[in-house]
């Protein structure tokens, strides 16, 4: 029974395989001969596949969670500032005109929270009714809501800033009011916010009671409107606000500003979605590279099988069907790839999802990623290594029976003056390093494929250090240009500047004109482009004393201000965003406190970590601003050797202030507004290094790869190597040498190649950020790091093939066809 039942199961194989073609069976022998390095390409596309998938699947939740955390907030189009502040009836009859899909009336005050011994910039956002909110809305995530009376909310993100949380009281001090503990009764969720962390201010609610308590008048100066149509479009947006600015002023409510943020976008959703962008085609350059790779090996295994090919065609195979078998394999191969990536994709699209949420300020409230991310990943990672595969697929499978008899071995060699016309090496060099640089020269196509690999790799490699070099320049340009260790703004008599200065550690002392401005427009309201946090777009206007020792900012165009200038003004280049176009020689009209005022553009400046500034001379400042015998703002700087020792002496400052019963607005000490910097893009810098690291990935692969083909060419010659005195550890070092050889002159393209590279990804990074070109940096810790990597991974790479090889004896050598 038991010899009837295996014969049965040995007839029924042979059934089976005589149901399958022999080009099959052949193809899946192929594939279970050469297991190794189908798993190599399986794995060079997957590694490519997963970075694809993962930018696209975080890009795909972050769009749809985007609309529904900011979107849901309902954002006002544009909040107009009445001087008189908002009365309900106002606010009922501006919902009924045309245009007006909805209407709000609310306020923001720059307070200050004391922390520790120091005092940090905190938000008020004033609210009449927690319950009936419409616009620019939050949600409740613990604690009371609303907040009682002489309490407040703060946003989620703010507790660090703070340093308190919910049962805590934290000291608050408003502009006209004394210092107050406050009791922190719960947290929320503000979608529409940056990160407080981000912007190193703390966010807080209150209700108009508890406003007053804090000593202002609870008066609610903004009135925040939506438009009913094209709610999207900000030139929509600036005629109805601008019409119903004209409507309150018949009536009576003067309008001194409207503020119109960029409409549904967040305050740092265009950075995040440009570096999302830069990362995805990384990503799509990885796998063409992983294709590359493919097609490299297709093309050594035809370079095999040649005389297999040949054999074929006797027995009647056609061009097209074995060009259709190779075909099958790469889709296969691609098919196998897919299914490892796309379910690593998911955590890796989600988990990178999370990380731009919290630089955002965004809960997740779904992390489903869409079917169309999946169909992208599945057509990519066949389709793409199938269309670079094809063409040495059509010339291997096009081999006629004649040439493919007259096959004896891996090709004909270049000639000894040709491949020395390729290189040239001193006379003095060993065979050993002759025999390495020929053998690397032989398959000069497969050389610029393996090449193209590794210095695509080094070059990301290098490029994202360079990037995070240059970053870091750009944020030390804070300490550069500025000289100063606290600016302060007050409304002080100028009497109290002589106070300060006979501190002790007190170095210098400047006194600034300051004040919030707008391009000004005839017969029009004026238009600021700015978020409510009132820092991202804003415009400001200082007067500095035109010899200042603080401030070095370097000329984009023009001169800075002199002794004497009355209508000059030098703008700095972040003006030029919100009025492109200006050049030295123009006049513009700013704003100050409703009043046009002329001035003659006579400079621009580029001044990093600051928002829009139009810098007038100290004299002209206060005739326009009528501020005479007022000091606006100071800028300090201490003789501090250390940061406690600076911090100190700014405590002694703000001690002072407080003693002389000054109202001061903000004290922002310099180091913060460099840690500011530096907070926004840590996070964007280390995802270039993760795109970096996964073609570095896929160009060592690529390496490997290409050594293990060469040594499997090679096979008779290292026999006839043996035969005639060559020892294991020579082809060993023969093998290992051509290796290095690959690696280091790789190494030499990609530090070509990053030069540009880190060009072009610095200006998209620094013009995304701050408007400007990150210097181009050349970090010599990322082109020797990349030196020592190419080196040990070239070794690495190689170590298996070079045992191989010189463990093979001469027998086995020469049986091979």
């Amino acid at each position: 029974m038991a010899s009837q039942r295996g014969g049965a199961r040995a007839t029924a194989r042979e059934a089976v395989t005589g149901l399958v073609s022999p080009r099959w069976r052949k193809l899946s022998r192929d594939v279970w001969t050469q297991k190794g390095r189908t798993a190599l390409m399986v794995t060079a596309i997957a590694v490519s596949l997963l970075g694809i998938g993962t930018v696209l699947g975080a890009y795909a939740i972050l769009t749809r969670e985007m609309a529904r955390n900011y979107l849901g907030t309902h954002p006002a189009s544009a909040a107009l500032e009445l001087s008189a502040g908002v009365d309900p009836s106002v606010v009922e009859e501006v919902r009924r005109r045309p245009g007006i899909a909805e209407a709000e009336a609310g306020d923001i005050v720059l307070a200050r929270a004391k922390v520790g011994d120091d005092w940090r910039p905190l938000l008020l956002f004033v609210v009449d009714d927690f319950n009936a909110m419409r616009l620019n809305t939050f949600k409740p995530q613990s604690g009371a809501w609303p907040p009682p009376d002489g309490t407040m909310l703060i946003e989620r993100t703010a507790a660090s800033m703070l340093e308190a949380t919910e049962g805590d009281s934290v000291m608050v001090k408003t502009p006209h009011g004394a210092p107050r503990a406050v009791p922190i009764t719960g947290l929320v969720h503000d979608p529409g916010l940056a990160p407080a962390w981000q912007e190193r201010e703390g966010y807080g609610y209150i209700t108009r009671t508890t406003l007053a308590q804090l000593g202002e008048p609870p008066v609610l100066g903004e009135l925040r409107i939506t438009v009913r149509d094209n709610p999207l479009d900000l030139k929509a947006i600036e005629a109805t606000a601008a019409e119903l600015s004209q409507w309150l002023g018949v009536r009576g409510h003067s309008v001194l500003q409207v503020r119109v943020p960029p409409p549904g976008r967040h305050p740092h959703q265009t950075q995040m979605m440009g570096v999302l962008f830069l990362m995805l085609a990384f990503s799509a350059m990885a796998l063409v590279l992983s294709a590359i790779l493919v097609a490299t090996s297709i093309s050594a295994m035809l370079a095999r099988q040649v005389r297999e090919i040949g054999v074929m065609k006797t027995v009647g195979a056609r061009t097209g069907q074995i060009a259709w078998m190779y075909g099958v394999l790469i889709a296969l191969v691609g098919l196998a790839a897919v299914a490892l990536a796309l379910p690593a994709s998911v955590g890796g699209a989600r988990f990178l999802a999370a990380i731009v949420a919290n630089m955002l300020n965004l809960r997740l409230e779904s992390e489903r990623i869409p079917w169309w991310v999946f169909a992208v990943g599945a057509a990519s990672g066949v389709l793409v290594p199938l269309l670079v595969a094809a063409v040495p697929i059509a010339r291997g499978s096009q081999v006629t029976v004649r040439e493919a008899i007259d096959q004896y071995g891996v090709g004909p060699l270049a000639s000894r003056g040709q491949w020395r016309s390729w290189v040239a090496l001193p006379p003095w060099v060993s065979r050993t390093v002759l025999l390495a640089v020929r053998n690397a020269f032989r398959r000069r196509g497969r050389l610029a494929l393996t090449l193209a690999l590794l210095a695509a790799g080094g070059a990301m490699f290098m490029t994202a250090l360079n990037v995070s070099r240059g970053w870091e320049r750009i944020v030390d340009r804070v300490y550069e240009n500025r000289s100063y260790d606290v600016e302060i703004r007050l409304n002080a008599p100028a009497t109290v500047v002589e106070r300060l200065r006979r501190l002790d550690g007190v170095r210098a002392v400047e006194v600034w004109g300051y004040a919030a401005t707008a391009l000004s427009r005839p017969g029009q309201v004026d238009v600021v482009r700015t978020y409510p946090d009132g820092s991202h777009g804003s415009l400001a206007m200082m007067g500095p004393p035109p010899e200042t020792g603080l401030v070095r900012f370097p000329l984009l165009a023009g001169r800075w201000l002199r002794a004497g200038d009355t209508d000059a003004v030098v703008l700095n280049h972040m003006v030029l965003g919100q009025a492109p176009g200006i050049t030295v020689g123009d006049r513009v009209t700013l704003s100050l406190g409703g009043r046009p005022t002329s001035w003659r553009v006579v400079g621009i400046v580029e001044e990093v970590g600051s928002p829009g500034v139009a810098y007038v001379t100290d004299e002209a400042f206060a005739r326009a601003a009528g501020t005479e015998g007022r000091v606006r703002m100071l800028r300090i700087a201490t003789r501090a050797g250390s940061p406690h020792e600076r911090a100190e002496i700014i405590r002694a400052i703000e001690r002072e202030l407080e003693a002389r019963q000054v109202s001061v607005e903000s004290a922002i000490p310099l180091a913060v507004l460099h840690t500011a910097m530096g907070d926004h893009v840590v996070v964007l810098i280390r995802m270039l290094l993760a795109m970096a690291l996964l073609m570095v990935t896929v160009g060592m692969l690529g390496l490997g790869s290409t050594m293990g083909i060469n040594v499997i060419e090679r096979t008779r010659e290292l026999g006839v190597m043996k035969t005639i005195g060559a020892a294991p550890r020579q082809i060993g070092r023969l093998v290992v040498g051509e290796a290095l050889f690959v690696g280091v002159l790789s190494w030499g393209v990609a530090t070509a190649l990053a030069v540009p590279l880190t060009a072009v990804v610095g200006k998209t990074v620094g013009m995304l950020s701050f408007r400007v070109r990150l210097p181009l940096v050349m970090d010599l810790a990322a082109v020797s790091g990349w030196l020592a990597l190419v080196v040990i991974v070239s070794i690495a790479a190689t170590a298996l093939p070079a045992r191989r090889a010189s463990r093979l004896t001469v027998r086995e050598a020469l049986a091979q066809l």
